[in-house]
């Protein structure tokens, strides 16, 4: 075992089990909290099992990265300080300025690669979106760059996409209702918030705890949300 990692041309994490107890979050950590994310990881995990992708530092025992998975299999093991259960991570040894260093890295969305929907396209017939993290706007996308793109005989991708398709005769009628009111002179007070994309607008509403997909809100659902921050 010594030779293999000798002739490693880079340093290599090492897979190890260890106890949950041995784990501490990142105080630092950059990352926003959102139960939705952490649910969709717990779903994932029943239905195929931990896959990894823990990074723990041995010599402070924080998590490098790994958060949300830590947090998923804490609901699956019931785990409140005192159940221990044994974790699988990949051990690493940095110093605390690498380490913060690192954490930031790993959550670092410009580092992470873009999706290619050409080939995600390909890839739809064959899977249920669900169950790949998938939702709405990746599809919509997908149809808006492949116009002629055919969904084959996947059920669950064509009813989703025809749903998109009623949601979005739903907001072109809203909108009619709104310029109604308008013309008619009756109150109706608003204000739009712009992004520079969607997946901003969708975490900016996660980050509150509101359904990223949302378009239009009321003012007591976005207050109340807010408050509970």
């Amino acid at each position: 075992m010594k030779q293999y990692y000798s002739d490693m041309k880079i340093k290599q994490s090492e897979t190890v089990f260890i106890k949950r107890s041995q784990v501490s979050f990142a105080p630092y950590n950059p990352r926003k909290k959102n139960p939705k994310v952490i649910n969709e990881l717990k779903k994932n995990f029943k239905k195929v099992g931990f896959l990894g992708g823990i990074i723990w530092n041995e010599t402070s025992g924080n998590l490098v990265g790994g958060h949300k998975r830590v947090e998923a299999l804490d609901l699956i093991n019931g785990y409140d300080g005192k159940n221990d259960y044994d974790i699988k991570v990949e051990k690493v040894n940095l110093d605390d300025k690498t380490e913060k260093e690192q954490n930031i890295f790993l959550n670092n969305k410009r580092v992470q690669g873009e999706t290619d929907y050409e080939l995600l396209s390909k890839l739809l017939p064959e899977i249920e979106k669900e169950n790949a993290g998938l939702d709405d706007y990746d599809i919509d996308i997908v149809k808006s760059i492949i116009p002629d793109f055919n969904f084959g005989e996947n059920e669950i991708i064509q009813n989703d996409f025809k749903e998109l398709r009623g949601e979005k005769e739903n907001i072109k009628e809203l909108k009619k209702n709104i310029k109604k009111q308008i013309s008619n002179n009756q109150q109706s007070f608003y204000f739009v918030v712009t992004f520079d994309s969607n997946k901003e607008k969708s975490e900016f509403l996660e980050g509150i705890g509101i359904n990223g997909d949302n378009i239009y809100i009321t003012s007591k659902e976005f207050l109340t949300k807010l408050n509970e921050q």
